[in-house]
């Protein structure tokens, strides 16, 4: 049974853990889960191993105040007024536990933000409910005891240090789609709200950070799309092309997308490393 963290968060990789956490190297003494998002990899890994959403999880497992605060900001589910209010709010002097209301309250629970950094998304009819005070019990009971062992970070992915007694768990925002001469593309492979400030250069980026690893002598997992819809992934196309390993993930799509998808996805996991979980 893993633990589902209280933050929902498009993209959370909470139904595939039994997938990709055998694959981790638990040799390595540091784990490092460089995309945090909404926690469910670490939180799921810390017994063996957007700057308010990481603080809204810094202060959760520090204190229970932030609990009664997040309560008295969260509007009944039939007061689209005051979620506006809220937004307003949050926009013009934001703080984490604003935020985590907003999530909490908002159309499917999901983050997005316009490209003047302003929390834009739609009132969704819900609210702090049982469910989430039961997520929040499980999370802090599986967290707390190991919080000494935290350190929370609000860098750019690649000025956080490359160890290498260290494993990067890697989970980006969607890249950019390959041209068919193998160059990168100027459209991303798939449309998300956290996709916004994520641009060629951060792929790029992304990429040398990978071989940076690989150079030290530490081990990465990513995880991505590699084909959506028939366009390809240029960064994971790329690193394939290189040896690195991968395999395909189970997850059906039709379920958790909002558009027909007329050819598919495939995401899969990519590593530098050997598993026993490899045919």
């Amino acid at each position: 049974m893993y633990i589902e963290t209280p933050f929902n968060f498009t993209g959370s990789k909470y139904k595939i853990l039994d997938q990709i956490l055998p694959l981790f190297d638990y040799n390595k003494k540091i784990f490092v889960d460089l995309f945090a998002g909404g926690g469910s990899v670490y939180t799921n890994v810390i017994d063996k191993y957007d700057k308010d959403l990481v603080l809204i999880q810094k202060r959760l497992i520090s204190t229970d105040g932030v609990i009664d605060k997040v309560k008295k900001y969260c509007v009944e589910k039939t007061d689209s007024e005051g979620y506006l209010n809220l937004r307003k709010d949050y926009n013009e002097n934001p703080t984490p536990e604003k935020l985590w209301s907003l999530m909490l309250c908002c159309t499917n629970n999901m983050l997005r933000f316009n490209q003047k950094f302003e929390f834009n998304q739609t009132f969704g009819k819900r609210t702090y409910n049982s469910n989430t005070e039961k997520k929040v019990i499980n999370y802090i009971n599986n967290v707390r005891p190991y919080k000494n062992k935290l350190i929370f970070s609000f860098k750019r992915f690649n000025d956080i240090p490359i160890v290498m007694k260290s494993f990067y768990y890697i989970d980006p925002p969607y890249g950019y789609i390959m041209n068919d001469d193998g160059s990168m593309g100027n459209k991303q492979i798939s449309e998300a709200g956290y996709n916004a400030y994520y641009k060629k250069e951060d792929d790029e980026a992304l990429y040398n950070y990978v071989h940076k690893i690989n150079d030290v002598g530490a081990t990465f997992l990513m995880s991505g799309v590699l084909e959506h819809d028939g366009k390809k992934s240029w960064i994971l196309n790329k690193l394939i092309s290189e040896g690195f390993n991968y395999l395909t993930i189970d997850l059906n799509y039709s379920k958790v997308s909002r558009k027909k998808i007329d050819k598919g996805t495939k995401e899969i996991v990519l590593f530098n490393y050997r598993t026993d979980k490899m045919v």
